[in-house]
């Protein structure tokens, strides 16, 4: 089994398909692999994702919220975008697969199944048997992609349909999933769509417009506490700590790949001293910006 870490997580997804031929990846994600103890970035991914997920996890889904408690399947379309972020100390493990459109190319329409629609069960929690069958037909998926059978796409694809019948036949009520209320679901999408929308900043070069909890509030027409409890019950995090932690996220990326200076860096993420984002960094970190960089 493949393990891997984030920045190889993130590589993978970004880079992952030649959208002319269509293609298809797998990766095995253990327990202690970054991106299974890791929130994963907000945003939209021009993909389709099949991911099996052992462990509680929260998951942000345009504009819903699903909570999986022991086991989960997770359906990922390049329509809407999502996030999960895993929860409590047990462990986090399982697999997923990532394809495009043209992978599928006169094999059916993969967007025909629910599960891919907006409106589908996107998340489903699985009982341990269904996991078991599941993360079985990987394994098969696993077999095929590493061997030299010259039809092995083909049986690939024939998998995945495997995995959507399975599940097709899973009734709502089966599946257990825990949905926040709509409202809440709506406000935090909201915030988590405006929050991804400022970055990168590099390729858009000015200060993010929002910077703090007041400022989501105002543009969500909504009150700054109120906000703040809906995160906090959906996410488990406040307004200011999701912020802080999204702009820390950017942060390590510019000073560790690209060569904009620690000054044009703090202004970027809306500090008005040098010194002020320094010692924003190194509370996270440990490091200052410059010994960050120097590693």
């Amino acid at each position: 089994m493949e393990r891997i870490d984030m920045n190889h997580f993130l590589k993978s997804q970004n880079k992952l398909l030649n959208k002319d031929l269509g293609n298809f990846n797998l990766f095995w994600v253990q327990e202690l692999d970054t991106c299974a103890v890791q929130p994963i970035p907000y945003n939209r991914r021009d993909f389709y994702k099949i991911n099996l997920l052992k462990g509680a996890y929260t998951i942000h889904l345009a504009d819903k919220t699903y909570e999986i408690q022991k086991r989960g399947l997770f359906f990922g379309n390049p329509s809407y975008p999502y996030n999960w972020i895993p929860k409590g100390a047990d462990s986090h493990s399982g697999v997923y697969c990532i394809f495009n459109k043209e992978f599928f190319h006169h094999f059916g329409n993969i967007d025909a199944y629910q599960m891919f629609r907006p409106e589908g069960d996107n998340v489903i929690e699985l009982t341990e048997g269904l996991y078991d069958e599941i993360e079985g037909i990987f394994e098969k998926m696993d077999v095929a992609f590493r061997s030299a059978y010259q039809h092995k796409y083909d049986k690939i694809r024939n998998l995945i349909f495997e995995v959507l019948h399975s599940v097709n036949e899973v009734s709502t009520k089966e599946t257990r999933v825990n949905r926040h209320d709509a409202a809440a679901s709506r406000i935090t999408g909201s915030f988590l769509e405006l929050l991804e929308r400022q970055f990168p900043l590099e390729l858009k070069n000015r200060q993010v417009p929002l910077r703090n909890a007041a400022d989501f509030a105002d543009t969500l027409a909504i009150h700054e506490n109120y906000l703040n409890r809906v995160l906090k019950r959906t996410m488990g995090s406040t307004t200011t700590q999701l912020i802080q932690q999204r702009f820390l996220q950017e942060a390590r990326v510019l000073i560790k790949h690209s060569s904009i200076d620690i000054s044009e860096i703090a202004y970027l993420l809306g500090f008005k001293e040098v010194s002020h984002f320094s010692n924003f960094f190194k509370k996270y970190e440990g490091l200052s910006p410059l010994q960050y960089r120097k590693v």
